[in-house]
């Protein structure tokens, strides 16, 4: 339980996904490089106990945990070959809400085949492209169970399918091949009982309805700079998903000036009156992010 608090983090972030009243606005990031850990600790090991020490510093309610797995451009990882660091520490021994991050089917296929060549893939070779994609799903399905038996809280599941101004390819691709394997692993995450986010960067604004329709519970990384307006997308989808997201890197830089902050920081107040809102960067903390000014941010939520 946290001091002056009524629920403990868990709880919070739990009530938060299912739009439910809580006592502040729950704060978390989809991933944090050790380098900004070791700076602001000023230590030269990172390990569980670190982590710990700087989300307790930010105020988290939330850690992500990353898995580590070989990266062979000529086949995919096989399940067992899976690492999460100390996850069992992570579920068991803090209270925070703990996400398993996993790739989707188009992440993955852009890591393996390259931008250009995965893109043309449903034109230049459709079977190929349905192997794949079926692989990844089977692969997901495995891991989906290998953290729920490990305790996970809730799961990620991350396909960078936009940029700024729209979808990287035809939504009625996205709708013909990679949706459904998408909703197959939700429906498993969901039969677990935990709750199904889904992230991308950019405007992805278009397949909102399908991620929904298919029982996703929770978007994650809403960039407003790329015309996900966090204001708008609560008014039209507040009471189906929960939104985590908001702060860019431009806001943590903009944050040194009072009145700014002062701004910025009523404006996310006011989106809580309606539930369903976690706070946190949209792409996560790696060098560049001003945490002096993040770190503003969030204190003044507390």
């Amino acid at each position: 339980m946290d001091k002056y608090s009524h629920y403990s983090k868990r709880e919070r972030v739990l009530k938060t996904i299912r739009r439910e009243k809580t006592d502040r606005i729950p704060k978390g990031e989809l991933c944090i490089t050790d380098s900004i850990i070791c700076r602001e600790l000023n230590c030269s090991k990172i390990g569980f106990e670190e982590k710990l020490e700087f989300i307790d510093r930010l105020g988290l309610d939330i850690f992500t945990v990353s898995p580590i797995f070989p990266q062979d451009k000529n086949r995919l990882p096989e399940p067992a070959e899976y690492e999460w660091p100390d996850i069992k520490k992570w579920v068991s021994e803090t209270s925070v809400f703990t996400f398993a991050l996993i790739d989707g089917a188009f992440e993955t296929g852009l890591r393996t085949y390259g931008l250009m060549d995965f893109l043309t893939l449903p034109e230049e070779s459709p079977d190929d492209l349905k192997n794949f994609i079926r692989q990844v799903e089977k692969l997901n399905i495995a891991i989906i169970k290998q953290v729920a038996d490990q305790g996970i809280d809730g799961i990620i599941l991350a396909d960078d399918i936009a940029y700024a101004h729209g979808l990287l390819t035809n939504p009625d691709i996205l709708r013909e091949y990679f949706l459904p394997s998408l909703a197959k692993q939700v429906e498993e995450i969901t039969h677990l009982g935990l709750p199904a986010f889904y992230h991308s960067d950019g405007n992805y604004r278009e397949i909102i309805p399908d991620l929904i329709d298919m029982g996703i519970q929770g978007i994650q990384c809403i960039e407003q700079r790329c015309g996900m307006d966090i204001v708008a997308l609560q008014e039209e989808y507040g009471d189906k998903l929960c939104l985590w997201g908001h702060i860019d890197t431009e806001n943590t830089e903009s944050a040194h000036d009072v009145d700014f902050l002062k701004n910025f920081s009523a404006s996310i107040q006011s989106l809580s009156t309606r539930n369903g809102i976690i706070l946190g960067t949209n792409c996560g903390l790696y060098e560049g992010i001003d945490i002096e000014g993040l770190t503003a941010i969030y204190r003044t939520l507390e």
